[in-house]
């Protein structure tokens, strides 16, 4: 078995001194004018959203100790696009990133065993590059424990992660998991999470579980009570920045020494170069605008890794 995957990632972010993490969500059409193809062939636009995200890694590799990569930005151009998924996931790995790969499968267990294999386990052919394979993923367990056991049994035997979608950072998605008056649904599967994170063959010496929730922050006390909850659990904290998520709103995701949760950041650092006031600084270098936003961001953020 591989090191405990929360024990990696407190360790990065104790390096970092952040628990910032920047997603990966490359749209064609926002890409720098520089990047953006001049036809309409498939393998030039997955070439251009495949440069963009590394440029995005090389500049955010020293400032902080993850980076989330969304798959389904790259399955939109197919096969061709999923393949540049994976190299994106072993190039963060060369720049000394942890990844998560934002996948978000559920399905039941005998094609959840094949998401594993495909999406967290260490590849059974000799020609595929294991650096290509995240060190977690995004999971909706909503067909029950079958949909995520395989993932549960992989994180286990090789050091891995993931996190299950509990409360998300999309508006629209409250019709569904604010659902119930005196039970919300997303109460509900937070008890789940709890459970199937339990066993102490999946609790790390950090005192994290390799099974962790996606939390998005909402208001301090209903934040405050999932944490209360969910005291083994590690938080992905989406909805910083461009949802309007502060460092302030995610407080309440840590635990009281100031570890237990990863904020992440996509929109308002990747697109950097959209801003009149990053422009003004730094010109047409797209890069040099990504690298102040992270920085901004990183900082912000780091505050709350301190002992509460």
């Amino acid at each position: 078995m591989g090191e405990h995957f929360s024990d990696r990632l407190t360790r990065a972010i104790r390096e970092r001194g952040t628990p910032a993490m920047v997603g990966l969500d490359p749209v064609l059409e926002s890409l720098p004018g520089g990047l953006r193809p001049r036809d309409r062939h498939v393998s030039s636009a997955v070439a251009a959203i495949e440069a963009f995200c590394r440029g995005v890694i090389d500049v955010v590799a020293p400032l902080v100790p993850a980076v989330k990569v969304n798959a389904g930005f790259f399955e939109a151009f197919y096969g061709v696009g999923l393949a540049a998924y994976y190299r994106v996931v072993a190039y963060a790995h060369t720049r000394g990133l942890l990844v998560i790969g934002d996948i978000k499968r559920g399905d039941i267990g005998s094609t959840a065993k094949l998401y594993a294999r495909g999406h967290l386990d260490s590849p059974a052919f000799d020609d595929v590059d294991p650096a290509s394979i995240p060190d977690a993923v995004t999971l909706a367990g909503y067909l029950g424990e079958n949909a995520v056991r395989p993932f549960i049994d992989t994180a286990r035997r090789l050091g891995k992660g993931l996190y299950v979608l509990v409360r998300p950072s999309d508006p629209g998605a409250d019709e569904v998991h604010e659902f119930g008056a005196e039970r919300r649904f997303y109460q509900h599967m937070t008890e789940f999470v709890r459970r199937w994170g339990e066993g102490p063959d999946l609790i790390g010496e950090c005192g994290l579980s390799c099974v962790g929730a996606v939390v998005a922050p909402k208001d301090a006390a209903s934040t405050a009570a999932l944490r209360a909850m969910m005291p083994r659990t590690p938080f992905l904290v989406p909805g910083y920045g461009a949802q309007g998520a502060t460092a302030e709103s995610c407080r309440p995701c840590f635990r009281a020494d100031g570890t237990g949760a990863v904020v992440n950041a996509s929109r308002s650092v990747i697109y950097a170069f959209n801003d009149a006031q990053r422009v003004k600084q730094h010109g047409e270098d797209w890069q040099a605008c990504v690298a102040a936003a992270c920085r901004e961001f990183a900082g912000d953020v780091a505050g709350l890794t301190r002992l509460a």
